[in-house]
């Protein structure tokens, strides 16, 4: 289970379990586009992430304060292209590694530390987790192609 956030910032992942975070700092030629896309972004990125690791269950939860990024995933529809372009690099993770996933909302107000890590407030973060582990995470290249201005 994974908390995902984003900021004009960047993008923040906690792993409340492992009690890990994730942190990305958005380069200037991703700056630019709506929240909703970063947001997405924030799914994609963790979603990749988890592909990486050996899971013990094939069920991917992924808490989100964006009602439109629940939708998108659990839709996986959307009229703007560039969702589409992140849409199908997540099934390509899901099919791949036999995920299922599930998007699911969580109000802002308890989304703290993915907040926080999203927005490089690390201070902020430790406030509601004093002894996290907080790494800088390389978001999938093959999915960003689309956000290229």
């Amino acid at each position: 289970t994974l908390h995902v956030d984003a900021s004009l910032k960047g993008i923040g992942i906690w792993d409340n379990l492992l009690r890990v975070g994730y942190h990305y700092t958005f380069p200037p030629h991703l700056l630019g586009h709506d929240i909703f896309v970063y947001e997405a972004l924030a799914v994609v990125s963790a979603l990749h992430l988890l592909s990486s690791r050996v899971l013990f269950t094939r069920t991917v939860n992924i808490f989100s304060d964006s009602s439109n990024t629940v939708s998108l995933f659990n839709f996986l529809r959307a009229s703007y292209s560039l969702f589409n372009d992140l849409l199908k690099f997540s099934v390509d993770i899901l099919l791949r590694e036999e995920y299922q996933l599930r998007v699911l909302h969580i109000a802002g107000e308890n989304n703290h530390v993915a907040d926080a890590l999203s927005r490089q407030q690390f201070p902020r973060a430790l406030q509601y987790d004093p002894d996290p582990s907080s790494h800088l995470f390389q978001h999938p290249q093959d999915a960003l192609g689309a956000l290229k201005k």
